[in-house]
């Protein structure tokens, strides 16, 4: 029973992931024009949710616009460094936790850095130092997260075995 789910499991979440990777970069990739056309009529009318009066400065809505795709951005690939990782943990079993701990961390490193940095051949893009930064901490921060309790349980399950065995 249990191989089954891990089966089913795997490829769900390989595609889960692709698909994650597949979505960062198609918003990175569009133009500049495409990318603010792309939320500016649900952040206008969000920005006048928020604010009770009709009138919005162009301030207000540009400070939200970048708090929302900041937040964005760090969401997506706080569950891409997740999803990534916990992938990599289920269906690469026999593998030392180092080697897969070195190989996930230098891949979702690599694909938050190039989703940022193919901004500069981009037409009206922009490469954002502090963008890419964002991107590798949440990313980090979800593999960190999933890295650390993989470790703890492995840790946990080598104790419990050894402290069963001294016992007999």
């Amino acid at each position: 029973m249990k191989k089954k789910k891990t089966r089913l499991i795997v490829p769900v979440l390989w595609i889960s992931f692709i698909v994650m990777v597949a979505g960062i970069t198609y918003l990175s990739v569009q133009s500049g024009e495409d990318a603010k056309k792309l939320g500016s009529q649900f952040i206008s009318s969000l920005a006048q949710n928020i604010n009770d009066s009709q009138n919005v400065g162009e301030e207000e809505v540009n400070s939200l616009t970048y708090f929302i795709r900041q937040s964005g951005r760090a969401m997506a690939f706080l569950l891409l460094g997740i999803v990534g990782t916990v992938a990599v943990h289920v269906s690469c079993t026999k593998w030392n936790w180092g080697i897969k701990t070195f190989v996930t961390a230098f891949v979702l490193l690599a694909i938050a850095f190039f989703t940022e940095k193919v901004k500069i051949y981009i037409p009206s893009r922009h490469y954002s130092y502090e963008e890419m930064m964002i991107s590798m901490v949440a990313v980090v921060i979800g593999f960190l997260a999933v890295s650390v309790i993989t470790l703890t349980v492995s840790a946990l399950k080598s104790f419990f075995r050894f402290m069963a065995a001294s016992h007999i």
